[in-house]
């Protein structure tokens, strides 16, 4: 079955996402203490400025949007997997619950070495959704369930307002799976059969900022530096995602209790995309060494534009565990990661009513 999923994610290989880098550009523009600071950290005003550029590029991600683009939002979408379907029941009737969702892009930090306050954003993604379930037993088709998830809401995330929406829609067929009947072995050990599930999943979120942001880090060892936008910086960051999963999971019941889950899941993400629009004017640069502040050591500004298509296909790998209470009642905690380099983890979690 595994060999099945490689080959399809083959057949896109060939559609590289789409990306476009508009503009990108830092300029430091040295103050009257530029040269005071340099010469107290050993730099010449020229070496002062260039890393100091180092640092604000960093600090924005200015020369490497298109793969912090891509890589946020695959950590976005990413953090939609597991909030509209039940991976660990089976023979169920009706059920409704709600899951909460995070995902970290791990190999990608958008925080630059050597800073120690956090940047305007930081790598990963949030969800928050409801779902509902319904089996098709009623019509005569047992080993059917359908589901759906949605929600629509706003946050915070650092120093960025936003706001998102999620919608998911899903079938899922059990082949192999246990018959409703209970018996003391399947008291004891229940095999859950085979989960095929698939459907479409819907990602968007929107970050926005115009307010004043402030970042330290080191140029030198004991030279810290802040940048401060006081009220100049636009900051703008929209993302869609539309993919189909192909999924495939097993579970094991012990004492009518305790379920744990896992298997294999394909994402072929087939639309969207991820714009950013950074625009930082006049920045005030300030540095302190030995005691000493230098309050103007000059300003700092940030234009950036770019846009990326979501990575065509992803493979992933799901666990997960259920305790249910008199199987009405089900708490949940999932992990989906990746192998793949970047490596990306989401951890869900919700709880479930179910008849």
């Amino acid at each position: 079955m595994k060999r099945l999923i490689l080959a399809a994610a083959m057949l896109f290989v060939s559609l590289a996402p789409g990306a476009r880098l508009a503009q990108a550009q830092v300029t430091i523009t040295p103050g009257p203490d530029a040269a005071a600071f340099a010469s107290s950290i050993g730099m010449t005003p020229e070496q002062l400025t260039s890393q100091i550029t180092t640092m604000v590029d960093g600090l924005f991600q200015v020369t490497n949007v298109t793969s912090f683009l891509r890589d946020f939002q695959n950590a976005q979408s990413f953090s939609s997997k597991g909030l509209g379907v039940d991976y660990a029941s089976e023979a169920t009737l009706v059920e409704a619950g709600a899951t909460f969702s995070v995902a970290s892009n791990v190999d990608k930090a958008y925080k630059p070495s050597g800073s120690y306050t956090d940047p305007p954003i930081s790598g990963g993604g949030a969800n928050f959704s409801l779902m509902g379930g319904l089996g098709l037993g009623l019509v005569g088709l047992d080993p059917l369930m359908v589901f759906g998830n949605w929600f629509k809401g706003s946050a915070s995330l650092g120093q960025l307002d936003g706001n998102y929406q999620n919608w998911g829609l899903h079938g899922q067929l059990r082949l192999l799976g246990p018959s409703r009947g209970m018996s003391a072995t399947k008291f004891l050990i229940r095999w859950g059969g085979i989960a095929i599930t698939s459907g479409v999943d819907y990602a968007h979120v929107q970050l926005s900022s115009k307010r004043s942001i402030s970042s330290t880090f080191n140029v030198a060892q004991g030279a810290p530096v802040t940048v401060t936008s006081a009220g100049s910086l636009a900051f703008t960051l929209d993302q869609t995602t539309w993919s189909v999963p192909l999924e495939i999971t097993t579970s094991l019941r012990l004492l009518s209790l305790v379920t744990i889950y896992g298997g294999l899941g394909l994402d072929f993400q087939l639309g969207g995309g991820s714009d950013l629009h950074i625009l930082m004017s006049g920045a005030s640069l300030s540095g302190k060494v030995a005691g000493t502040t230098y309050s103007n050591l000059g300003t700092a500004s940030v234009q950036a534009d770019g846009h990326v298509s979501p990575s065509a296909a992803r493979m992933r790998e799901i666990f997960g565990v259920q305790l249910g209470i008199m199987d009405v009642i089900r708490i949940f905690a999932q992990v989906n990661t990746t192998a793949s380099s970047p490596m990306l983890t989401s951890l869900a979690m919700g709880l479930r009513l179910a008849i």
